[in-house]
């Protein structure tokens, strides 16, 4: 009789190690596909991608081992710690695309001491009434976008010093425009950067 139970429970056991065996891998495609996504939009930082990545890859590693040990099968209570690390990751995942952007790595020309930052723009009537009119072209031109709006624009002496970050390269062309309409092209020095 004890023999017929403990058949039947370990009979048991095995179909939901087989069960628990495909939900693994859907959460393991689950997880592999939302990394792949994350790099391809660029909504997590390469850094993030690559801890990712090898976080994911040690968790079927881990698994690898567990189902060497079984024989192939995995047991139910590993599977469920499994699936609860790899949730873990999706949530960390969704955590760190949630966060505001920032674009602070590509404002890198801001440490240049040869290059005018906002800081040092020039207080002479000349030159600020340049700047409003340059300010107001870029916030009236409804085709840029935010990040072209928002570029930095020092003027010192009558020369435009045009820095920051824009999405194309026609927006990049359009805030030089808006410049040269106040000022000669011999008096811009166009530092845009055009994100990737």
């Amino acid at each position: 009789m004890k023999t017929r139970a403990f058949l039947k429970f370990s009979s048991v056991l095995t179909i939901l190690a087989f069960l628990a065996g495909p939900v693994l891998a859907n959460n393991g495609v689950e997880l592999k596909s939302r990394i792949d996504e994350a790099e391809r939009t660029g909504s997590v930082s390469r850094e993030a991608i690559v801890q990712l990545r090898a976080d994911a890859k040690a968790l079927e590693q881990q698994e690898a081992a567990i189902r060497a040990k079984y024989d192939g099968l995995l047991p139910a209570r590993k599977g469920v710690k499994l699936t609860k690390e790899r949730k873990k990751l999706i949530a960390k995942l969704d955590k760190m695309e949630s966060k505001k952007p920032d674009n602070t790595a590509q404002n890198y020309g801001d440490s240049r001491k040869e290059s005018p930052t906002p800081q040092v723009q020039s207080g002479k009537k000349a030159d600020i009434d340049k700047l409003q009119a340059i300010r107001r072209e870029l916030v009236s031109d409804r085709s840029l976008s935010t990040n072209a709006k928002n570029v930095k624009v020092v003027v010192i002496n009558g020369t435009v010093t045009l820095r920051g970050v824009v999405n194309s390269q026609s927006e990049k062309v359009k805030v030089a425009s808006a410049a040269k309409k106040y000022a000669d092209d011999s008096e811009i020095l166009d530092e845009l950067e055009v994100t990737r």
